[in-house]
């Protein structure tokens, strides 16, 4: 359960998505629990029939959503989510983000209420935002009623240390969809038939949200040195408040010509075909998607290697220079002029996630920490009726002596 699902399409609502026709394929009964959008009643409703014909069921709980977040804020969710869980019987809860109200509701009743085993995964890094102690006192509550967490990074488990948790943590990232994000030469040729570029020129691609933690301005700002040196032209996917800025930026360094924006894409793959290189100046990502399906489709990589973006390269698709804002200037000009290394990478990088975030693969290490957190509460269960049972005969024990001593006071009266 989570706040973000469809219509949503970023990357919680895309792994929910993807995880839940996983299990289902499994065996598995999945119910998606949610929040409604009266906007979009219509299209919603078609989505979740065609769910409900793949064997998945979507329960969308109607209440005050702020628009800004996606997230239910309804004083009477509690009350709607216990109707749910005491309706369907769930043998599991798997919440995805902490910090939905959604997710965090449904995990307390079903664990606090219902003693259903609960785990929750984590998508999100703070980062150096500042945590009230009142907000990191409720985070860190919401941390120990739960069973088991996942990470989507080591950088996310890493940064959840500051809540001082006990809970057993896993590390299971975000997947791909391999057979969705593959090189394609004849969607290569349209594209670029369509964008306008020629056969000689050299693409780079950058896919996310405008916005200033993207730092897509570097990209442009190392432009007008490439543009200089080679035909290169550069591909922003995304939209966001930065844009009317970032054009500006290109105009001023006169690079305009040389740099397309193309709004934000339900489907970037026909965009990273079309490209030669993926490159993205991010500081601060939980995993990286749009690299992980760059590099399903066959691109060599340059970014900075930091956060949960070290948890993809593992050593893989490495470049030579430090990935500061010169860095990628190096490394993207290095890929340029190496065009077998840059082959090279590519067909390596897709290998590299094919073998470690297939979906496939994700479902099955998912399933091994539902499979834990059942067996741990099954042990705990044991272990608390052992516990009343111990209490029962604490009592027993104290009711049998208080009747042996009343026994000899009646016959000594």
């Amino acid at each position: 359960m989570s706040d973000w699902y469809y219509p949503g399409i970023g990357g919680i609502e895309n792994h929910i998505e993807y995880l839940a026709g996983q299990l289902v394929e499994l065996g598995n009964e999945v119910h998606i629990l949610t929040c409604g959008n009266k906007e979009l009643q219509d299209k919603i409703g078609e989505h979740d029939a065609l769910k409900r014909e793949m064997g998945i069921t979507v329960h969308r709980i109607k209440g005050y959503t702020i628009k800004k977040w996606g997230a239910v804020v309804d004083p009477r969710i509690s009350w709607i989510v216990n109707d749910v869980i005491k309706k369907e019987n769930f043998d599991l809860i798997h919440a995805h983000s902490i910090y939905s109200p959604t997710a965090m509701v449904t995990a307390y009743v079903g664990k606090t209420l219902r003693n259903i085993p609960t785990l929750a995964t984590n998508h999100s890094i703070w980062g150096e935002w500042r945590l009230g102690s009142l907000f990191q006192r409720t985070i860190r509550e919401e941390f120990t009623r739960l069973d088991a967490i996942i990470a989507v990074s080591s950088a996310v488990k890493k940064d959840m240390e500051r809540f001082c948790i006990d809970n057993p943590v896993f590390i299971i990232p975000g997947g791909v969809d391999c057979d969705r994000f593959y090189p394609d030469a004849k969607c290569r040729e349209e594209t670029r038939k369509l964008l306008g570029y020629g056969d000689n020129a050299i693409v780079i691609v950058t896919v996310g949200r405008l916005v200033p933690r993207k730092r897509m301005h570097e990209l442009i700002q190392i432009m007008p040195y490439l543009t200089n040196q080679h035909n290169v032209k550069l591909l922003i996917v995304g939209d966001g408040p930065e844009k009317k800025k970032l054009i500006n930026l290109s105009k001023s360094l006169k690079v305009n010509q040389h740099v397309k924006f193309v709004g934000f894409s339900h489907d970037p793959r026909n965009y990273l075909n079309a490209s030669d290189i993926f490159a993205l100046c991010s500081v601060e990502e939980a995993l990286g998607l749009s690299i992980l399906e760059a590099m399903a489709c066959e691109l060599p990589v340059a970014v900075k290697n930091v956060n949960g973006i070290s948890d993809i390269l593992d050593g893989n698709g490495i470049l030579p220079y430090a990935l500061d804002a010169d860095g990628i200037k190096n490394n993207v000009e290095f890929l340029i002029n190496n065009v077998e290394i840059r082959s090279k990478l590519g067909k390596n990088n897709r290998k590299h996630v094919l073998a470690n975030f297939a979906w496939d693969g994700i479902c099955e290490k998912t399933i091994g920490v539902y499979d834990f957190i059942e067996q741990t509460a099954e042990m705990d269960s044991n272990k608390y009726y052992n516990m009343k049972l111990a209490k029962i005969g604490r009592i027993a024990k104290r009711l049998m002596r208080f009747h042996e001593k009343n026994s000899k006071l009646n016959d000594r009266y």
